[in-house]
């Protein structure tokens, strides 16, 4: 009887151990089984490089249009800005005087014309050409310079926005301080001849960066 208890107890110790390891052996092999809570991690499915490369074609596709549009808006917007400045007309009255790119302007005289015959080609009468005379005083030798080059823009306009294009010469050589004769040139209708007003724009080299283009409009 006293050899049986330890042999007992050895074989139930032993017992007991064979349990925990199967139940920790489990826990290793399952964490579930130990953490039910926990979610199981379910691996993401890789894209294979063909299809990846589809996708990154696609959505280059559908990109090219919007980088295109935006292009050509910034281009359109730069040729119209290099194209036609913005400008500043002022209205000069009759018998006043203007101040444009440096030089005091004013009408001196106003006529109409036949306009030349080239060739043996009839003559036109619904048309005629407008001549303005006028006098131009350079303020310094800068303005002489500029009024006796070229860059001047003379069109004559009518009020509905219409105008013809016209030339403007100089009688001599413009100087400091003194009067210029300057006249302006152009085929009218010769019904509009005597409602046209004249209108002066300055070099567009003469702008200063972020203004407008100053010109000037001789009312009829």
């Amino acid at each position: 009887m006293t050899t049986a208890g330890p042999a007992f107890g050895g074989a139930h110790n032993e017992a007991r151990n064979d349990a925990h390891d199967h139940a920790r052996n489990d826990a290793h092999d399952d964490p579930q089984r130990t953490n039910p809570d926990l979610p199981r991690v379910t691996p993401e499915p890789r894209m294979r490089p063909r299809d990846r490369r589809i996708v990154q074609a696609l959505a280059l596709t559908a990109l090219v249009p919007a980088f295109l549009v935006l292009k050509w808006t910034d281009e359109t917007h730069s040729v119209q800005k290099n194209l036609k400045p913005p400008e500043k007309v002022t209205t000069v009255p009759n018998g006043a005087t203007g101040t444009l790119a440096g030089a005091q302007w004013k009408v001196a005289g106003r006529q109409v014309r036949a306009p030349l015959a080239f060739g043996s080609r009839p003559k036109d009468d619904t048309v005629t050409e407008l001549q303005v005379v006028l006098a131009v005083r350079p303020d310094d030798a800068a303005a002489a310079k500029t009024v006796g080059a070229y860059g001047f823009v003379y069109t004559f306009t009518d009020g509905g926005g219409r105008s013809w294009s016209a030339t403007g010469l100089t009688a001599g050589t413009p100087q400091q301080g003194a009067v210029t004769r300057l006249t302006v040139r152009g085929t009218v209708p010769r019904s509009e001849a005597a409602t046209l007003a004249l209108r002066v724009q300055a070099p567009k080299t003469s702008r200063k960066p972020g203004a407008p283009l100053p010109s000037l409009r001789f009312a009829p």
